[in-house]
């Protein structure tokens, strides 16, 4: 083998050689990068989806109570997002998404000394998240509230009453939504905006004097019992034992007055709700 021949050669093995090595370190780069940034960056995008639905839920409320306060016959749309995409160029999951309109998910009773038992079942909206990297999460539109919901436990995002006190009488006022889904589409699921179209049907208010107890059920009576317990601390100066109690299990919270006149305004609004065809 002469020199030209060795010296060939030799740069061939080198070429190989580096060639190899790049490879190796492309392979062990992308490995880092899928291993330690990927699952953070989508963390991060299902975060921030999260944020986005739990916006769009809160624009749904302003929405129905918008309807609610006109008391007029008109179809409104607020676009839910059921799912996040994932990263391009990179190995990652999509988060997906459910949303049902639900029948007879909630009911609210109220007793009185001197007017009859008021007793409502109500509808609610539910989307609830599938994601690959962040906590899962459910947001709920039931009785008027906006609750969110998580592994941990539930809590009310804006509530549906208020409450005020003037020497020692109490005045309350609870609007109260009943989601109807009959005779359109009531579920869906995936990836992808889904508008759902609600329209006013309805409204009744009943005024109770002398409430006794007002009992909530719900799957979610850890955000009912705070959401009361510090309007009525709060809003109305009322002391816990004294004035009110509340007692809550699995899926049931009961308010009860002692030694206090509540007077309770409910405004009940039917609104029916039906999930459009989306862009997916």
């Amino acid at each position: 083998m002469n020199v030209n021949q060795i010296k060939n050669s030799n740069d061939a093995v080198a070429g190989v050689v580096v060639a190899i090595l790049l490879l190796g370190l492309f392979v062990t780069v992308l490995g880092v990068i899928q291993t330690m940034y990927v699952p953070k960056w989508m963390k991060q995008i299902e975060s921030e989806h999260m944020d986005e639905v739990a916006g769009q839920f809160a624009q749904l409320k302003y929405a129905i109570d918008t309807q609610s306060t006109i008391q007029k016959k008109g179809t409104i749309a607020t676009s839910i997002t059921l799912g996040s995409s994932e990263l391009p160029f990179l190995p990652s999951s999509k988060a997906f998404g459910s949303l049902f309109i639900l029948s007879d998910e909630c009911n609210v009773t109220v007793t009185s000394s001197i007017d009859p038992t008021f007793h409502c079942s109500l509808g609610t909206i539910k989307y609830s998240s599938k994601n690959s990297y962040f906590l899962d999460k459910s947001y709920i539109f039931e009785a008027g509230a906006l609750i969110a919901s998580q592994s941990e436990g539930n809590i009310m995002l804006i509530r549906p009453f208020s409450v005020t006190n003037e020497n020692g009488l109490i005045s309350a006022s609870f609007s109260i939504t009943n989601i109807s889904g009959e005779g359109g589409k009531t579920s869906a699921g995936g990836y992808g905006v889904y508008p759902i179209q609600t329209e006013y049907l309805s409204n009744k208010t009943t005024i109770l004097h002398g409430v006794t107890s007002i009992t909530i059920t719900s799957d979610y009576p850890n955000a009912w019992h705070k959401a009361f317990n510090s309007t009525l601390v709060e809003s109305a100066g009322l002391i816990y034992s004294h004035h009110f109690l509340i007692s809550n299990n699995s899926n049931e919270v009961t308010i009860t007055f002692i030694g206090v006149t509540v007077n309770l305004t409910i405004a009940v609004t039917k609104i029916d709700a039906q999930i459009a065809i989306g862009w997916i």
